[in-house]
């Protein structure tokens, strides 16, 4: 015998607020998924980064964006980072003037940024091509949107469903 109380039930709840939840996780999932692929493009370029870089591609650490918009039937999901050098390193820069940094090598040959340092080096005018690790996992991300909102939306709606 069927039961059609319960599966009216089960329907009741992907009304408004069911389906504003499970658009919520699917963007929610969408938004993870993205800055994953970010944190991956880094690593795979090699940019050189202390941890904070990669972090603030991290939900919920320091720099990180992670902003919700619901409005006109939409919800809308932003991802990114705040730290300014995110930008130069995915755009490229450019020094127009000479200017010192403080800091000293390290063993390893590396250099560390200390404001308080007496020495460091003078960066000079030069021109930084940008590593595009943020337009490349976005376009990457987009290749597969369709599909991965597709299964999301099918997991959800098991979920609701009690499949």
């Amino acid at each position: 015998m069927l039961d059609f109380d319960g599966l009216a039930r089960r329907f009741q709840q992907l009304t408004d607020k069911g389906m504003e939840r499970i658009l919520r996780n699917i963007a929610e999932a969408a938004g993870e998924a993205l800055l994953n692929l970010i944190i991956d493009k880094i690593d795979k370029q090699g940019l050189i980064d202390t941890g904070a870089l990669w972090q603030s591609f991290s939900r919920g650490e320091d720099g990180n964006v992670w902003e919700w918009d619901v409005d006109r039937n939409a919800i809308v999901l932003e991802v990114g980072s705040n730290l300014p050098y995110a930008r130069y390193l995915n755009d490229g820069y450019t020094i127009t003037k000479a200017y010192f940094v403080p800091g000293y090598w390290n063993r390893g040959g590396s250099f560390v940024y200390d404001p308080s340092a007496k020495t460091g080096f003078l960066a000079k005018p030069r021109s930084f091509i940008g590593r595009r690790y943020f337009d490349i996992a976005t376009d990457n991300f987009r290749g597969g949107m369709n599909e991965f909102i597709v299964q999301r939306l099918e997991r959800e709606l098991e979920r609701m469903l009690g499949r």
